[in-house]
C-alpha cells in the first residue's frame, strides 16, 4: 500500500467551534482508515483568543502533530498573521472570507483561497455554526476523501437529530458545489491522486489519554472517582461522569482537592477501588493526604495531569517539570510508584495496571502525564474490555489449622504485604490512622515498633519490582548507538516519530530510552541497557528530552543509576517537541532557541 500522510489545522477564536470541527475531522480521518493524532492549542480564556486544532493522519502511524502542513482553514483572515512561519508554497490556505487582501502579503508562498462559507451558512443553511461542516467537507475534497464516509459519520454522530443531519448534509452539498462551480480550475484537486484509501483497514479507538485513563479505570474495575476540575485533569472527570449510566461508578465532583483526595480515601478504606485526578496546584493540596494513604497503606490511584508552573503558570499549556515533585511528594518515607505512560494505548494499560499494583501492594500510585497528550486523541487498537473484579490482599477469615489466628491488620510479613479487611463485612477491627501504629494498628510510639512498621512498609518495594513495567527502547541497540536519548512520558510520542523521518536519511539512528516507570526505578533493568565501557570512555553522547527547564529526568538518572555525562534537550515554553526540530538537531547540530540543552 501507498504511504499516505496528511497535515490538516484548523485556527479561530474560542466560540467558532474549532475543537469539534478538528474532533470531527480527525474521526473523519480514522473513518477512511487511517491512523490519526488530534492536537490541540488554546488559551485559558473562556471567549474568544487564539485555538488551533490540528490533525496528522497516516497510512502507517501517528504518532503526534507535525510541522510541515498541507491544508490549513482560517475563520478568519486575521488568523493568518499567527502562521506565516508555517506557510509554504506546496500548503494551501482556505479562508473562510468572500475575500483576501493579497496586497497585505506580498511575501505570501502559500496558495490562498477565499470561500464565504459563514455567508452561505446564514444564507443557505439557516444556521453559521454549519460552516465547520463546510471546512470539513472541502477538505475531504481535497485530500480525495470517501464523502460517503462523511455523511454516515454525521448520520451517526446526530443519531435521533434529524434536523442537525438535514442541515449538516446541506451545507456539505452546499460547499461542494461551490467549489466545483467556482473553483474548477482550482488548488482543491492538487492532492486527488496521491491518497488512494485502504478502506479495508480495521478501525482502531481515537481516544485522548484523559479518555484511555478512563477506559483502563473501568477496565480495572473502578468504583469510585471524586476530583475537583483542573485543566488538564478535568477530561477524566468528564468521561468517566458520563460513564455512570453504563457501568456500577459513582463520579463525585468535590468541593476542593483535598476533599477530593479524602473522599476517594475513604472509599478505599471501605473496600471501593478508588481514583482522584487533578493538575500539578490541586495535587500541591493533595499532599499531606498522600502521606496518609503511605501510613494507612491504603490504595489509590492518582492522576497527575502536568501543565506548566509555578503557581497558576500556563494553565492550558503542558509541561513535564511535576517529576521531582511527584517522586517526592509526601512527608516521611512510605512507597509509592509513579508511572508515567506515553502513547494513548501505555495510558489505558498502565492505568490497569496501576489499579492492581495499589490494591495489591496498598499504596498509593500516580499516573503522571501531561495536557499534551491528555488533551490529544490518538489511534489505538481497541483493547479487551472484560472489568477484573477479582479482589487482592482482602481478608475473609485468616485461620491457621483449627485455630483462628488474630487478625493483625498490619501484619508484618516477608512481602511487606499484610491481609485487608473490609470494614463491616467481617468481625475483625480494621484500625486506621495517620499515627505510627503496632501490627494490630494501635497508635505507637515505641521506637522498635516503630521501625519494624517502616521497614514492612518499604519491604514493597523490592516485592512489586517484579510486576512494574521496563524502560522501552526503540531504534538503534542501545550498545551500539552513537547518541542515546531517554525521555519519560508523552515525549516518546515524538521521538518515534522521529524514528519515521529518519527512515529516508542516511544517517545513523539514535538509540531511544522510554521510561514508563520512573518510581521506584529499575535501576538493574536499566543499567543492563549499556555498555559501560563504553559509557565510562564517553565513546557514546546521552541526552534526556524533556519538558522541564531544570533537566529534572537527567537528576533522576543521575540519583538512581551509574550514568553521570548527561546532557539534556530542553522544551518549557508550554508547547510540545516537534519531531522535524529534533531532526535538524541530529543532522546539522543547530537547535532553534526555543529549546535549550544543557
Amino acid at each position: 500500500m501507498e504511504k499516505i500522510e496528511l497535515n490538516w489545522k484548523i485556527a479561530g477564536k474560542a466560540g467558532d467551534g474549532v475543537m469539534l470541527a478538528a474532533k470531527f475531522f480527525a474521526k473523519l480521518c480514522q473513518h477512511q482508515g487511517l491512523k490519526v493524532f488530534n492536537y490541540y492549542e488554546y488559551p485559558s480564556l473562556i471567549k474568544g483568543g487564539h485555538q488551533t486544532g490540528q490533525v496528522f493522519a497516516s497510512s502507517e502511524a501517528a504518532h503526534c502533530q507535525r510541522l510541515h502542513l498541507d491544508l490549513l482553514f482560517l475563520f478568519h483572515p486575521k488568523f493568518l498573521d499567527f502562521h506565516l512561519d508555517a506557510l509554504d508554497e506546496e500548503l494551501l490556505v482556505l479562508i473562510n472570507s468572500s475575500n483576501f487582501d493579497h496586497s497585505q502579503y506580498p511575501q505570501l508562498k502559500a496558495k490562498v483561497i477565499s470561500i464565504p462559507f459563514s455567508q452561505l451558512a446564514r444564507q443557505k443553511v439557516g444556521d453559521p455554526l454549519t460552516a465547520n461542516m463546510m471546512a470539513i467537507a472541502a477538505s475531504a475534497k481535497f485530500f480525495a476523501f470517501d464523502l460517503t464516509k462523511l455523511t454516515d459519520l454525521i448520520k451517526k454522530e446526530f443519531v435521533d437529530k434529524k434536523k442537525i443531519i438535514a442541515k449538516n448534509l446541506l451545507a456539505i452539498d452546499l460547499a461542494c458545489d461551490y467549489l466545483d462551480q467556482s473553483l474548477s480550475n482550482s488548488l482543491i484537486e492538487c492532492r486527488t491522486k496521491t491518497l488512494k484509501i485502504d478502506q479495508s483497514r480495521k478501525k482502531d479507538l481515537l481516544l485522548t489519554a484523559n479518555e484511555a485513563v478512563g477506559l483502563g479505570a473501568i477496565a480495572a474495575g473502578l468504583q469510585f472517582f471524586s476530583a475537583y476540575p483542573m485543566t488538564p485533569a478535568t477530561g477524566l472527570l468528564h468521561y468517566l461522569a458520563a460513564q455512570q449510566a453504563a457501568y456500577p461508578i459513582v463520579v463525585k465532583h468535590s468541593e476542593d482537592e483535598i476533599a477530593a483526595i479524602n473522599q476517594a480515601l475513604g472509599a478505599s478504606f471501605a473496600g471501593v477501588r478508588a481514583m482522584t485526578g487533578t493538575s500539578g496546584g490541586g495535587y500541591a493540596l493533595m499532599v499531606e493526604a498522600t502521606s496518609l494513604a503511605g501510613v494507612a497503606e491504603l490504595p489509590l490511584v492518582i492522576l497527575e495531569a502536568m501543565r506548566p508552573g509555578p503557581g497558576t503558570g500556563l494553565p492550558t499549556w503542558s509541561s513535564q517539570a511535576d517529576l521531582n515533585f511527584i517522586i517526592h511528594a509526601g512527608h516521611g518515607d512510605f512507597p509509592k510508584v509513579v508511572f508515567t505512560p506515553g502513547t494513548a494505548l501505555e495510558h489505558y494499560e498502565l492505568s490497569k495496571l496501576a489499579f492492581y499494583i495499589a490494591e495489591k501492594h496498598q499504596l498509593p500510585v500516580f499516573i503522571l502525564s501531561d495536557k499534551y497528550i491528555l488533551e490529544s486523541q490518538q489511534s489505538m487498537p481497541q483493547p479487551d474490555l472484560l472489568i477484573d473484579n477479582q479482589r487482592l490482599s482482602l481478608l475473609d477469615t485468616v485461620k491457621t489449622g483449627s485455630i483462628e489466628e488474630k487478625y493483625l491488620r498490619y501484619k508484618d510479613t516477608e512481602t511487606g504485604i499484610s491481609p485487608r479487611a473490609i470494614p463491616g463485612l467481617n468481625k475483625e477491627v480494621y484500625l486506621a490512622n495517620s499515627y505510627e501504629h503496632d501490627q494490630e494498628g494501635f497508635a505507637t510510639e515505641e521506637s522498635m515498633i516503630a521501625k519494624q512498621a517502616m521497614d514492612k512498609r518499604l519491604r514493597k518495594i523490592e516485592t512489586m519490582l517484579p510486576e512494574l513495567p521496563k524502560p522501552a527502547v526503540f531504534g538503534a541497540p542501545v550498545k551500539e548507538a552513537d547518541k542515546i536519548l531517554i525521555s519519560f512520558g508523552s515525549t516518546i510520542n515524538v521521538l518515534q516519530e522521529l524514528l519515521r523521518l529518519l527512515d529516508d536519511k542516511e544517517i545513523a539512528k539514535p538509540a531511544i530510552i522510554h521510561l514508563p516507570c520512573v518510581a521506584p526505578f529499575l535501576t538493574k533493568d536499566f543499567e543492563e541497557l549499556f555498555d559501560w565501557h563504553k559509557i565510562n570512555e564517553g565513546r557514546q553522547e546521552i541526552y534526556t528530552v524533556e519538558g522541564t527547564a531544570t533537566a529534572q529526568l537527567a537528576q533522576v538518572l543521575k540519583a538512581n543509576s551509574r550514568l553521570r555525562k548527561i546532557k539534556s534537550l530542553l522544551r518549557y515554553d508550554g508547547r510540545p517537541f516537534y519531531a522535524e526540530d529534533l531532526l535538524q538537531w541530529l543532522v546539522s547540530a543547530k537547535i532553534s532557541e526555543i529549546y535549550q540543552i544543557k
